[in-house]
């Protein structure tokens, strides 16, 4: 009974941690479970607008200013070449114009829900090489301030959706100790035709794409 209650309580379900046997009840996380989190900066390249409210668009550009990123996730390692990841964070980058606005301000906030294949390759130096791949959803929120587009007049509304995700990364780590690393890494994410719906405004925002860049430092932490 007093093992089925520590089992119970304890917060290592959600770690993924195990009960070893024996007369202490001791636990230990699994071998090979690791995580990272990381700060940055955010470039998103320029979009093409596909739907601004029924106005004709004519895939006008637009453009987007210098955001942050930040992330974190959680992985497990299959083999000492290969993990899987669990990965999530924010990022945010602000409305610069539209191409044929007279009025554009707004801000883009993304949170991906990615899954992650990794490959790395530990050596007898400090420095781990890794690449990355991983696809899943980005949830994002348009908030505009205002935005002015054709017979479309001052718009301030804000509107979230789901959209599929896909991405890939690079970058080395240096381990300074046995259970903790450094990190620079380098992001491409894609969002494929996010789209919001304003019910305040009776119509939709449509841009082909968000690809965004980022570049981060990362701090990983191993068991």
């Amino acid at each position: 009974m007093v093992a089925l209650r520590l089992l119970c309580l304890s917060p290592a379900l959600i770690c993924g941690m195990h009960l070893i046997p024996s007369a202490s009840a001791q636990f230990s996380y699994p071998e090979g479970v690791y995580g990272w989190y990381e700060a940055g900066g955010t470039v998103v390249d320029k979009a093409k607008l596909q739907d601004f409210f029924g106005e004709a668009t004519a895939n006008n550009t637009v453009k987007f200013d210098p955001g942050f990123h930040f992330g974190m996730a959680i992985g497990h390692e299959l083999t000492r070449y290969v993990s899987v990841e669990l990965e999530s964070g924010f990022n945010y980058n602000s409305l610069r114009s539209i191409e044929g606005a007279f009025d554009s301000s707004g801000n883009f906030y993304r949170v991906p829900v990615l899954g992650n294949l990794v490959l790395k390759y530990p050596n007898r130096s400090r420095f781990i090489p890794v690449v990355g791949a991983g696809a899943g959803a980005h949830w994002s929120v348009f908030d505009v301030q205002r935005v002015g587009f054709g017979s479309t007049v001052g718009i301030e509304a804000d509107d979230e959706t789901w959209t599929f995700a896909y991405q890939g990364y690079a970058g080395v780590c240096y381990k300074f100790r046995e259970s903790m690393s450094w990190g620079l890494f380098y992001h491409y994410s894609v969002e494929d035709g996010p789209s919001w719906d304003f019910d305040s405004s009776r119509g939709s925002f449509k841009l082909d794409s968000l690809r965004t860049h980022s570049v981060a430092l990362t701090f990983g932490w191993y068991f």
